[in-house]
C-alpha cells in the first residue's frame, strides 16, 4: 500500500531552522530556500526527526541515490522512502509470532509424550517450570559452563588453580596431535642480512631495558560504539585534508576541483573508492574529493592511460591527467607518496636483541598451549632484551573457546593466567611487551585497541602492556607493531598493473606511503574502526626502523623504504614460526639488523 501525507505549511521555528542549517553546513551543503525549508520542517515534525538525525539520514539517502540535491523533488523522494519504512504490513510480525507459538506448543507436546513413557524419577523428565525459556530468532546466548565436568576429549577432570598455574592450559587437555606431528622444529625459514651482521644473542646487561611508547600510542581505554556519522565523516575528511596538504607541499603543486571539466592537464587529490558493493576492479575505481575542495563528490577514474598502478579502497593519491567532461578523470601519472619524516635523534649506540611471536598460541585441536610453553623455553635459552608477544592469547576463533569449553575458568581469568604465567617464566631482565588483538576474548574488539587490563601487572615490573597499534622505542630503535592482519586484508582488496614480483613488499609499503597502520577503508568486516580515535592513535609520528606485521600470509623479512618489515607468521598455525632479531647500534639500522624466522 502507498501512503501519502499532506504536510501543512506549519509556522517555521527560527531555532529549528537554524539547527537544520548548521547540521547541513557541517556536511558542506548549501542552505535550502524557504519553500524547501518549510516542507523539511513539516516532514521532521510529523516523523519526529531531529535536525542532526535528518542531516545524517539525508546524506546517506543522497549518496545511495546518485547524490540527490536537497530540493523539492529530492525531499519528496526522501519522504516516500521514510514513509515506506514507517508503514510496513504487520503480517510479518504476526507470522513470526505464530511460528514461535507453534514451536512452543510442539515442544510442550513432545515433552508430554516423552514423559508418559518415563518414570517420575527419570532425569530426562523436565518440569515445565524448569524448561529453558524460548528465545527469539537471532538472539545470541552465551552458553553456561557446567560446574560438573563431563566426560569427553574436550572436557576436563580437574581445573587449574588461578593463583599460580602449573601449566599453561586451563584444563587437563590432551596434547595436540597436530603440534606433536610438526616437522622441522628449529629450522630457520627466513633470514635478513645474513652476511652483513654477526649476531650476539643474549641481554646486553643485568637490568631490564626501558621501553617507551610514542605520544600517539593509545594508553588508556575509551568508550567505543558511540561515534556519530557526522564525527566519522569529519575524521575521514580531516585525514584527506592532511594528506592532501602534505602531497601539495611535497610536490609544490596546487590541486584542482576534480568535478569541474578541464581540457588541459590538471592535478587532483582524493580517496580511492569503489563504485559498487563488490570487490574493486579496474573498471569500478572512483576518486572522492574533500568537502572543501570538491564538496565530497566522487568522479570515476579511467586507468587505461596509466603504465603502472597499485590501488586499494581508502588509499589517498594525487594524480595528473585530464577531465574533459567533468564526469570521468583520465590520469596519466600518479604522483609519488610523501615519505615519512625520520626523527632527529642520535643513532643508537648499544645493541638490542628481540624475540617475538604472534598468536594464537595453541593449535585448533587443543587448549594445551604447547607452542607457547616451547617458546618460553627458547626465551629462557636466548635471554633476549625484549620479548614481544602479540595476541590473540585467548582466541575467539578457537573451536573450544567458541563453545566456552574451558572448564570453570572464565575467559577473562584464562587470559590473565596466560599473561601471569609468561611473566613468571620469562627471565627477570627481559622486558615483556604485550600487544592485544581484536580476536582476544577478554579485550575490547575495537581499533585502535587500548592495552589489555591486568590487575596483577603491577607485581611484574618487567611487564609492559601496550595498545594495538603501538610505536615503542628500545635503546633508540623505533619499532612499530600491530597485531591486526592488515597485509591479508590489503591483499584481498588491492588491484595492480602490471603484476609485480615483490607483492609482499608492495603491500607493506602501502602502510608507509599512507602514514598509518590500517589504510584500508572501508575496513575488513573483522576490524571495528573508531574513526575519531583512529586519526589520533593509528598514524606514524616518525619513520619506524622496524615494522612488525604478523599475518596469515607467508612469513617474510624485507627492506621496504629503509624499514625492516617482519611478518613472523603465527605460532599456533601449522608448524608455527617466531622471529629472533639482533640490532647493532649504528646510523643505518637497516644495514645493522639481523633477523631469523624460525619454526617452533
Amino acid at each position: 500500500l502507498l501512503y501519502t501525507i499532506k504536510f501543512e505549511a506549519a509556522p517555521m521555528s527560527e531555532s529549528f531552522a537554524e539547527k537544520v542549517r548548521e547540521e547541513l553546513e557541517n556536511f558542506g551543503l548549501d542552505t535550502p530556500d524557504d519553500d524547501v525549508l518549510v516542507k523539511l520542517t513539516g516532514l521532521c515534525n510529523n516523523l519526529a526527526i531531529k535536525p542532526s538525525d535528518f542531516a545524517d539520514e539525508w546524506m546517506a539517502f543522497s549518496v545511495n541515490n546518485s547524490n540527490l540535491d536537497l530540493d523539492m523533488d529530492g525531499l519528496t523522494k526522501f519522504e516516500r522512502f521514510k514513509l515506506s519504512k514507517t508503514h510496513q504490513s504487520p503480517a510479518v510480525k504476526k507470522e513470526r509470532k505464530s511460528v514461535v507459538n507453534a514451536t512452543t506448543r510442539i515442544g510442550d507436546l513432545f515433552d508430554d509424550i516423552l514423559g508418559a513413557y518415563l518414570p517420575e524419577t527419570s532425569p530426562a523428565r523436565t518440569p515445565k517450570s524448569q524448561k529453558r525459556p524460548l528465545e527469539s530468532p537471532g538472539t545470541f546466548r552465551v552458553p553456561k559452563v557446567s560446574k560438573t565436568p563431563t566426560r569427553g576429549a574436550s572436557q576436563v577432570s580437574r581445573v587449574m588453580s588461578r593463583d599460580l598455574p602449573s601449566s599453561l592450559s586451563p584444563i587437563n587437555a590432551s596434547p595436540s596431535q597436530t603440534y606433536s606431528q610438526r616437522k622441522g622444529s628449529g629450522e630457520v625459514v627466513a633470514t635478513f642480512n645474513e652476511g652483513g651482521v654477526k649476531p650476539e644473542w643474549g641481554t646486553s646487561g643485568e637490568e631490564c631495558v626501558t621501553v617507551t611508547t610514542s605520544a600517539t600510542t593509545l594508553t588508556k581505554p575509551y568508550q567505543f560504539m558511540f561515534q556519530k556519522l557526522s564525527a566519522k565523516s569529519e575524521a575521514l575528511d580531516e585525514h584527506l585534508d592532511i594528506m592532501g596538504e602534505m602531497l601539495a607541499s611535497h610536490h609544490g603543486v596546487q590541486f584542482d576541483n576534480m568535478s569541474i571539466p578541464a581540457q588541459g592537464e590538471c592535478r587532483v587529490v582524493g580517496r580511492v573508492c569503489c563504485d559498487s558493493s563488490g570487490k574493486m576492479n579496474a573498471s569500478s575505481v572512483t576518486l572522492e574529493g574533500s568537502l572543501e575542495l570538491c564538496n565530497g563528490r566522487r568522479v570515476p577514474v579511467d586507468l587505461t592511460s596509466l603504465e603502472r598502478y597499485a590501488l586499494f579502497p581508502g588509499q589517498i593519491v594525487a594524480m595528473e591527467g585530464t577531465n574533459p567532461t567533468g564526469r570521468k578523470f583520465i590520469p596519466t601519472k600518479i604522483l609519488d607518496a610523501v615519505p615519512i619524516k625520520k626523527i632527529s635523534a642520535p643513532p643508537p649506540s648499544e645493541s638490542v636483541t628481540i624475540l617475538g611471536a604472534c598468536g594464537p598460541y595453541t593449535s585448533q585441536d587443543s587448549l594445551s598451549y604447547e607452542p607457547l610453553a616451547d617458546l618460553l623455553k627458547k626465551v629462557a635459552e636466548e635471554s633476549p632484551d625484549v620479548l614481544v608477544l602479540m595476541g590473540p592469547f585467548v582466541d575467539t576463533k578457537h573451536s573450544l573457546v567458541e563453545k566456552c569449553d574451558v572448564g570453570e575458568m572464565s575467559l577473562g581469568a584464562l587470559f590473565e593466567s596466560q599473561i601471569t604465567y609468561i611473566a613468571q617464566h620469562a627471565p627477570s631482565h627481559t622486558r615483556i611487551v604485550i600487544v592485544p588483538s581484536q580476536r582476544d576474548a577478554a579485550c575490547d574488539p575495537v581499533y585502535p585497541q587500548p592495552p589489555a587490563s591486568l590487575p596483577s601487572s603491577s607485581s611484574h615490573p618487567n611487564l609492559t602492556m601496550v595498545g594495538d597499534p603501538a610505536m615503542i622505542n628500545v635503546k633508540g630503535v623505533n619499532i612499530a607493531i600491530t597485531s591486526t592482519d592488515v597485509l591479508f586484508h590489503l591483499s584481498s582488496e588491492e588491484i595492480s598493473h602490471p603484476p609485480g614480483a615483490d607483492r609482499m613488499g608492495r603491500l607493506a609499503g602501502h602502510l608507509l606511503q599512507q602514514h598509518n597502520f590500517y589504510p584500508l577503508a572501508p575496513p575488513s568486516e573483522e576490524v571495528n574502526i573508531d574513526q575519531p580515535h583512529f586519526i589520533k592513535h593509528a598514524f606514524f609520528d616518525c619513520k619506524p626502523d622496524i615494522l612488525i606485521l604478523p599475518s596469515d600470509l607467508r612469513y617474510f623479512v624485507k627492506n621496504v623504504s629503509d624499514t625492516v618489515v617482519v611478518n613472523p607468521g603465527k605460532l599456533g598455525k601449522g608448524s608455527g614460526t617466531y622471529f629472533k632479531m639482533y640490532v647493532k647500534g649504528s646510523e643505518q639500522i637497516v644495514n645493522s639488523t639481523y633477523v631469523n624466522v624460525v619454526k617452533i
